[in-house]
């Protein structure tokens, strides 16, 4: 039995037909015989046959598992029967057994690992190495990886749909998460994140949505622990916040805000929260007695919304978006701004603060990165690289930021450099949240497509130290290892949310739609 590549080809372009992609199934016609085949074949095979063919060929390694090289049967494995086995398995399994020849010299591909070559006996470098060494370039290569991307294991699925979740900063198996009628619960998790040992409802009022007077929707919309994990902030549509301890019992009900809450955060101490709706109002609010200070920057915004982060920068002083891109600091005791960030030409979109190094990360929606020295008014550092919006934005260490976007990328960039290091594509689907590790040895996506990936940060560092060490001239982009994938079957199922817990092995996700879960790492 084999099968030909023109009608590989075939298959393939029946398939981009199907889907809807006519520009490529041109592109592919003009390349091929397609056509000949389509009028011998069309009529015999039916819709879906590659689709069809590439599950027959993962259901057929699968069943490969079940019998030992004598032909005989082996023991029913039940935890492997709960695996959502996939391509991603069946191509691993198929590559252990026989292994890739490597393609060297002018026969290998641009994106494949550079494969070092045994140096002549005379002791001299090649007339080709010598050459390329003489100009200064930019290469992006793949870095040495895990030989195969493992699947998450979801050990946890809710009953119901959540918005969005939060783990205790301090308490390990302690989860909070939002839900669609007004209520949030904290739910406690034996160790291995299977069961819920008990839960404590935190309810707001049934209320109208403060934007659709005639859709009572007053969905949890924000969830925000202290960091010492002792209280929590939720928030609802209607822009009431209430806050809670640990254990669930109300503490404070703060509403002031009217409309839907964008950020909260906490001081470093616990003792302040500040809050941004989306009428671009602040508010910072004291643990103890409630309002503080009011902070109204509608004014002569049209509608638009200045951005969607806030950070602080010590126990006092916090930083909120302006307008036309600004970022303008304020402090609790003084009624009046303290300074300004002038540089973004656009909302808002994330403010990160490194305690160690006290500077601070910001990126707007002019698809810029800038970092801030608290001792002046204009950046340290601009990078430019993503083509649309950012949604993270996270210090890895006082000399690397990792960020994600909406064009499909996680980039890794150094300040002491002043460039991009690491990159990676998501296969061009659009990433809603991204996600650091506490440890910061993990990087964790959410796509569109409900799509789930973890990265291994710690893996790039260790390759990168390597590079640096070789003392090379040329200008070279590591590409960023995927360690980990969870795939979710449900359609136009976005990711919402994700959140680590303390010791960075279970990550909570909440979806639009669907069901959310835990994922051990």
């Amino acid at each position: 039995m084999s099968i030909t590549s023109e009608e590989v080809n075939y298959l393939i372009w029946r398939y981009l037909q199907e889907m809807g992609k006519e520009v490529s199934a041109l592109a592919l016609q003009e390349e091929t015989r397609v056509l000949e085949f389509d009028s011998k074949y069309n009529e015999n095979i039916p819709i879906g046959t590659l689709v069809n063919l590439l599950q027959r060929g993962i259901l057929y390694t699968e069943s490969e598992l079940l019998i030992d090289y004598e032909g005989n049967l082996k023991e029913e494995n039940e935890a492997h029967f709960r695996e959502n086995f996939n391509l991603v398995d069946a191509l691993k399994i198929d590559k252990e057994k026989y292994p890739e020849i490597a393609n060297k010299g002018r026969f290998s591909l641009e994106n494949e690992p550079i494969i070092e070559e045994l140096e002549p006996e005379n002791g001299e470098e090649p007339a080709e190495k010598q050459a390329e060494s003489i100009h200064v370039e930019q290469k992006f290569i793949a870095t040495a990886g895990p030989s195969f991307v493992k699947t998450l294991t979801e050990t946890f699925r809710f009953d119901t749909a959540i918005v969005t979740t939060s783990w205790n900063p301090v308490l390990d198996n302690t989860l909070c998460i939002g839900l669609k009628d007004t209520v949030a619960k904290i739910v406690e998790f034996n160790d291995s994140g299977t069961e819920i040992i008990s839960a404590h409802e935190l309810r707001h009022p049934f209320a109208l949505s403060s934007r659709a007077s005639d859709n009572m929707t007053n969905q949890v919309t924000s969830l925000s622990w202290s960091p010492n994990g002792e209280y929590i902030v939720t928030a609802v549509e209607n822009g009431e916040m209430r806050l809670w301890n640990k254990t669930g019992q109300l503490q404070n009900v703060l509403n002031y805000h009217g409309c839907p809450i964008l950020a909260i955060k906490w001081n470093i101490g616990s003792m302040y929260f500040i809050s941004l709706d989306i009428d671009n109002v602040v508010i910072v609010w004291d643990v103890s007695s409630g309002i503080l200070q009011h902070f109204e920057l509608s004014t002569g915004t049209g509608g638009e919304s200045l951005g969607v982060d806030i950070e602080w920068v010590d126990k006092n002083k916090f930083v909120i978006p302006g307008f036309d891109g600004d970022l303008v600091v304020h402090e609790v005791s003084e009624k009046k701004s303290i300074g300004k960030l002038v540089g973004h030409r656009g909302p808002i979109s994330c403010i990160n603060f490194n305690n160690d190094s006290k500077l601070l990360a910001t990126s707007a929606d002019d698809f810029t990165i800038r970092v801030w020295h608290g001792g002046s008014n204009n950046c340290v550092n601009c990078f430019y690289g993503h083509s649309q919006s950012i949604v993270s934005l996270h210090w890895i260490n006082d000399d690397e930021i990792i960020s994600s976007s909406m064009d499909g990328s996680v980039r890794i960039w150094s300040l002491s450099q002043n460039r991009l290091i690491g990159n990676l594509i998501i296969d061009g689907t659009p990433i809603l949240v991204g996600k650091l590790s506490k440890d910061k040895k993990k990087y964790c996506i959410g796509c569109m497509d409900g799509q789930i990936y973890t990265l291994d940060v710690e893996l790039f560092q260790n390759n990168h130290e390597k590079l640096l060490e070789s003392q090379n001239e040329t200008i070279i982009i590591l590409n960023i290892p995927i360690d980990g994938n969870y795939q979710n079957n449900r359609d136009n199922d976005n990711v919402f949310e994700l959140s680590w817990n303390f010791k960075n092995d279970k990550l909570s996700v909440a979806y639009s739609v669907g069901e959310g879960v835990i994922l051990s790492i």
